[in-house]
C-alpha cells in the first residue's frame, strides 16, 4: 500500500491556502501575503476592523493553544485591530473574537 503523501498531489499547506483564499474573497476580506509570515503584515485574512487567524483541519478535533491565542491577541493589537480565531473543520467552523480578560 502506497503512503497517502504519494499520491496526494496537493499538499496540506496548499489547501489550506485555497481555503483562505475562499473565505477572503467571499467575506470581503484582503489575503495577508504569505500568511501572516512577514515582519509587516500578520494573520491569516484582514478586514478594516479585524485580524484573522485561520486554522484547518481535516480531522475531528483541533487542540487549541494558549499561545496561538495570545499571538493573534498582540498582531492585531499592534495594527489597531480586533483579533478573531476561527478553526475551520470544512464543513463548519468555529470564529470567536479573542480578548484578555482581567479578573479581581
Amino acid at each position: 500500500m502506497k503512503p497517502k503523501w504519494l499520491y496526494d498531489s496537493e499538499s496540506y499547506r496548499e489547501k489550506s491556502d485555497k481555503r483562505v483564499k475562499k473565505i477572503a474573497k467571499q467575506t470581503g476580506g484582503r489575503l495577508t501575503p504569505n500568511s501572516g509570515a512577514t515582519p509587516f503584515s500578520k494573520g491569516d485574512i484582514s478586514y478594516p476592523n479585524d485580524l484573522v487567524e485561520h486554522k484547518m483541519t481535516t480531522k475531528q478535533s483541533y487542540k487549541l493553544h494558549r499561545a496561538d491565542l495570545h499571538k493573534i491577541y498582540s498582531e492585531a493589537i499592534r495594527e489597531a485591530k480586533e483579533p478573531v480565531f476561527m478553526i475551520d473543520f470544512g464543513d463548519i467552523a468555529l470564529v470567536g473574537h479573542v480578548q484578555k480578560i482581567h479578573l479581581k
